[in-house]
């Protein structure tokens, strides 16, 4: 069982600067609990706890919440799974027991309510994007593929520099060094401390990275580009549940797709349109 720990470092000027390590962490479970051990080797550097957290709550019951983890922190209360029905990015179990007993003061992200209005705008156009494709509506389809990764671009960087604005609260009341936990996706930039980004794998921001990419398509080469990644959705379920492995599948699921020419792939589509949907559905991961 982890013991509380306390920096122990001789006591500085308040005009030290403060450092957040922001623990840029894939959003896959069972990756995040491997990386565990290492992140802990940050507990003894800090005094908070900041951690991504993807739910809208009315002040009282995300206070209930923040109450809940310190507690937790304190070593009051043993992990358990959360009751309260919520959908934070990580599970109450890894993230309870990665806090519990840690001494340490934990903060949770205030996330605006446009930001989780945007990202709902984001899944539907993706969703559209879809269905347009098996439509044969190719050049609309691309259009709405454009319109979501805007979207979920737009969502990001108004929950980083919200997250920044909030990082620069804490440190203007608590003075503390703090562990972010927070998606790879995320590149927050307060203005008040120094960042330290930690990752054990040099992940891409992929999200950027393929808005960046979509926008300098051509129409010609969207087309192909949908051609050539429509396919991932058949699993993009298995790549959220499998962690490390799941990754290593959608690389090779691409390097799989970027090999076939794309008038076969055209064949493949015709032809996976053609099949009733009932059967598409059984063999959807």
């Amino acid at each position: 069982m982890k013991t509380q720990t306390k920096k122990t470092r001789v006591e500085e000027p308040d005009q030290a600067q403060v450092t957040v390590y922001h623990i840029a962490i894939p959003h896959q479970e069972e990756i995040w609990r491997a990386w565990v051990p290492g992140i802990e080797q940050f507990l003894p550097k800090v005094d908070i706890i900041f951690m991504e957290f993807t739910t809208v709550l009315e002040n009282s019951e995300r206070e209930r919440i923040e109450n809940h983890f310190n507690e937790l922190a304190q070593g009051r209360m043993p992990p358990r799974v959360h009751p309260v029905d919520l959908k934070p990015t990580l599970s109450w179990r890894t993230l309870e027991e990665f806090i519990h007993n840690t001494g340490k003061k934990v903060f949770l992200e205030k996330m605006p309510a446009i930001a989780g209005e945007i990202y709902e705008r984001h899944c539907e156009a993706l969703r559209e994007e879809v269905d347009l494709f098996f439509k044969s509506r190719y050049e609309e389809a691309g259009k709405k593929y454009r319109e979501a990764m805007e979207l979920q671009m737009k969502e990001i960087e108004l929950r980083d520099a919200e997250i920044s604005r909030q990082l620069d609260e804490i440190v203007e009341k608590e003075r503390g060094d703090i562990l972010l936990l927070l998606g790879e996706d995320h590149s927050p930039s307060p203005e008040k401390a120094k960042l330290v980004r930690w990752e054990p794998r040099g992940y891409k921001n992929l999200a950027r990275e393929i808005r960046d990419s979509v926008r300098e398509l051509t129409a010609n080469e969207l087309e192909e580009l949908l051609f050539r990644r429509i396919g991932m959705f058949w699993i993009e379920g298995f790549w959220e549940a499998s962690g490390e492995a799941g990754i290593k599948a959608i690389e090779r699921a691409i390097r799989i797709l970027d090999s076939i020419p794309l008038s076969r792939l055209e064949e493949l589509y015709t032809y996976v349109k053609s099949v009733p949907t009932i059967f598409l559905f059984s063999y959807h991961i």
